[in-house]
């Protein structure tokens, strides 16, 4: 198909196409047919209409690209303002006490007022939850849940979420487990608004993705840490859900915004395309508007992305660029004559001396779903997913340092394309495709493999991007190989060069971790039994 594509394409392109050719050679190759076509159209005239290949790999025309971009994170100066305009648009942080006070926040039960958590948290029964009591959950205010973890108090709790870096020491999975149930508690908090008895009856809501999460500052296991989640924007079938994971009451240290999908539990169609919407937010605050804003702008930025990624199962997929393609042919051609004048190796294996492939630190770990790791809906809790895969990217990362200590800065996203049912059998695969002095970016893909058929393609795998920072300095740059590898290693290339983490930003932090006299939270033997006695009764 690829090669008659090209013969089609443009007639000056290649005629015949060897079997052996490189898959970046290929897109190489289409690139320059692409950029001879003088549009779009013109580009795909000689096409059959019937080709469903070809409408599926049809790329973006040069000027709708160019168009669609501007809406990005053009520079680092774009990102940085994004970050302040998050972090300033904290709701009830750097704000009056009397703001504050004016919330009517409460203690409430948590397995009533957050079922998605109770359901999931092996140590609810540990947490605080506040919330504003009866009221009718149309503002941010009024749908807003805050859980607390006594950090300071509650050694067992401590130890249950101790990470091994001391700037991210509260594991990152086990925030985002919170976060996964945290939100969907408070969508569920939201649509009541407008129905009789929790709203649950009406609508179906699944978590479509996380997106732009990125830690702020240092997290200390000795002081309580409280996350905050709130509705910042409600379409007709979608929501923007935002959690801020804060200390000492004004200090912010994570942020991550999640978007729930509304189904109609009859059809489990959009709302939108059954003639039904849900209630809107009321918007109260000059600071209501400026997330809503920012809700508006990480809803445009999904959209541009969705149009240029490169996703190849994409309806619209657009290939690396022909300086990318050609920067990539070097660092091959650069590896091929390392390897020549070091004497070829029978395995395929490298030399210390020449730089790793992603093959070399990719790593998978694969589980049976059992009933335990479900929701409320019968499926499995994505914040399970999220920790698995950041537990395995955290081994991938650790492994490129080698043992050399690592920071996570957080996700660039995690989309969830398929849901995973009881007994299904997934398989997670880590793979750290892009590295510089100071950052790497770890891909993970969750695939569900049917062992009847082993040979089958996954249908749309569940993909996450992590972030690590630290001292890779000695560290060889990391080549892909495959064509798919070459596409991840081309986006998170792009995501770095706006997006970092950057050299002066990691190594601040990795001073801050030389210098700190920190204590690290330590757990009495009283603790430990008690720790114990309980892991026993539970096991019983």
């Amino acid at each position: 198909t690829m090669a008659s594509l090209l013969q089609r394409t443009s007639t000056s392109a290649v005629s015949v196409v060897p079997p052996s050719i490189r898959h970046h050679n290929l897109t190489l190759l289409l690139w320059k047919s692409s950029a001879r076509s003088s549009s779009s159209s013109s580009l795909h005239k000689n096409t059959p209409t019937s080709n469903d290949t070809m409408a599926r790999l049809q790329p973006l025309s040069n000027k709708r690209r160019r168009r669609e971009s501007r809406r990005h994170f053009q520079t680092q100066a774009d990102f940085q303002q994004w970050r302040r305009n998050v972090r300033d648009s904290a709701l009830l942080m750097f704000r009056p006490q009397k703001e504050v006070e004016q919330i009517r926040m409460e203690p409430l039960d948590l397995p009533t007022a957050a079922p998605f958590l109770q359901s999931v948290a092996p140590m609810a029964d540990q947490l605080l939850l506040a919330g504003v009591k009866d009221a009718t959950p149309s503002s941010p205010r009024d749908s807003l849940l805050e859980c607390t973890y006594p950090l300071e108090s509650n050694d067992i709790l401590r130890y249950s979420v101790t990470d091994f870096s001391d700037w991210s020491a509260f594991r990152l999975g086990k925030f985002y487990e919170l976060v996964d149930a945290l939100t969907a508690d408070v969508a569920y908090r939201h649509v009541a608004s407008s129905s009789s008895g929790s709203g649950k009856e009406e609508v179906a809501l699944v978590t479509a993705g996380h997106y732009h999460s990125r830690k702020y500052t240092r997290t200390d296991l000795n002081k309580d840490a409280t996350l905050r989640s709130y509705v910042t924007k409600v379409g007709r079938s979608s929501l923007e859900v935002r959690t801020d994971g804060w200390q000492d009451d004004d200090r912010l240290i994570n942020v991550c915004h999640t978007i729930m999908v509304a189904l109609d539990p009859q059809t489990m169609k959009p709302l939108s395309r059954v003639g039904k919407a849900l209630p809107p937010l009321i918007i109260e605050t000059d600071d209501d508007r400026q997330r809503m804003q920012l809700a508006d702008q990480h809803q445009q930025i999904r959209l541009d992305r969705s149009k240029n990624a490169m996703q190849l199962r994409n309806k619209v997929s657009a290939p690396p660029t022909f300086d990318e393609m050609q920067e990539l042919h070097a660092i091959h051609r650069h590896r091929a004559l390392q390897r020549e004048q070091e004497g070829l190796i029978i395995d395929g294996t490298t030399s210390s001396s020449c730089a790793p492939t992603v093959r070399e630190y990719t790593f998978r770990s694969s589980r049976v779903i059992f009933p335990e790791q479900r929701n409320v809906h019968g499926k499995l809790f994505g914040g399970f997913v999220m920790s698995e895969g950041q537990s395995l990217a955290q081994y991938t990362a650790t492994f490129f340092a080698m043992g050399k200590p690592i920071v996570s800065m957080g996700i660039d996203e995690a989309i969830f394309l398929q849901p995973v049912a009881l007994g299904d059998m997934v398989t997670f695969t880590a793979r750290l495709v892009h590295a510089t002095a100071t950052t790497c970016r770890v891909n993970v893909t969750v695939e569900v493999r049917d062992p009847a058929a082993p040979s089958r393609v996954p249908v749309r795998p569940n993909r996450l991007v992590f972030v690590f920072g630290g001292d890779f300095s000695d560290r060889p740059q990391v080549i892909p190989e495959t064509y798919q590898e070459i596409l991840m290693h081309v986006d998170a290339r792009r995501r770095h060069a706006v997006e970092g983490p950057w050299d002066e930003e990691v190594q601040g932090i990795l001073q801050e971790l030389a210098s700190s006299t920190l204590q690290k939270p330590r757990i009495s033997p009283e603790s430990l039994n008690r720790i114990y006695s309980a892991s026993t009764m539970q096991l019983q």
